[in-house]
């Protein structure tokens, strides 16, 4: 993957990717959040459960109603991952700021004082995505400004029904799931481990092989 860890084309996204109803009410919250001038949203979700597939959708939503936005990777940002951006153009006069992964700032933040200063400062709307659990280091004076501005923010959960899940997984041909298989994108990677190459059903409906959206 020439260097890279995974690929992210900010158009490859689109509604056919989202599974069960909580994903699809995260995007029509942001975007209504963001008409109505809401400073910081926070998007929580646990590992493949589709924050970045959110984020983008909200993105190419906004974008079509005409407001400049702009996406980043907090682990690009902070050099901690090769992501190569496809189809990803920022915005000029952006005035909202997608930052995706902002977990990464709670792992290094000695690296991430500009990262931090440049969300804090964005005179328009941030939404970020986080993980479940935060995990949250030493550098706490550092990390405080950054703390106190996602714990101000309107914040939402992706959440998946056990139906919702089970229906995906047969339709890429999983009828036996493991308990830790609970969204999305653990199903896909389980699905690539068992298959031993990136399955051409799986390509078919999400995966984060190249030129292809990641959870």
């Amino acid at each position: 993957m020439d260097g890279h860890d995974y690929v992210i084309n900010c158009k490859e996204i689109n509604e056919g990717y989202l599974v069960g109803l909580s994903i699809r009410e995260i995007v029509n919250w942001a975007i209504n959040k963001v008409i109505g001038n809401e400073s910081a949203l926070v998007i929580i979700g646990e590992t493949g459960s589709g924050k970045t597939t959110a984020l983008l959708l909200i993105m190419n939503k906004l974008r079509e109603l005409g407001i400049p936005t702009v996406y980043m990777n907090a682990y690009n940002e902070l050099g901690l991952r090769a992501i190569k951006m496809i189809n990803c153009h920022n915005d000029s006069n952006a005035r909202v700021l997608l930052v995706d992964d902002i977990d990464a700032v709670f792992t290094m933040p000695k690296m991430a004082q500009g990262l931090i200063n440049k969300v804090i400062g964005f005179s328009g709307t941030v939404i970020a995505s986080l993980t479940i659990p935060l995990l949250i280091g030493n550098e706490l004076d550092t990390l405080e400004p950054l703390v106190r501005f996602l714990r101000s923010a309107s914040r939402m959960a992706i959440r998946y029904r056990d139906d919702e899940i089970k229906a995906f997984a047969k339709r890429i041909g999983i009828t036996s799931m493991e308990p830790t298989m609970r969204t999305p994108g653990m199903i896909l990677r389980n699905f690539k481990r068992w298959s031993g190459n990136g399955n051409s059903v799986v390509g078919k409906v999400l995966s984060d092989r190249d030129n292809n959206v990641v959870l």
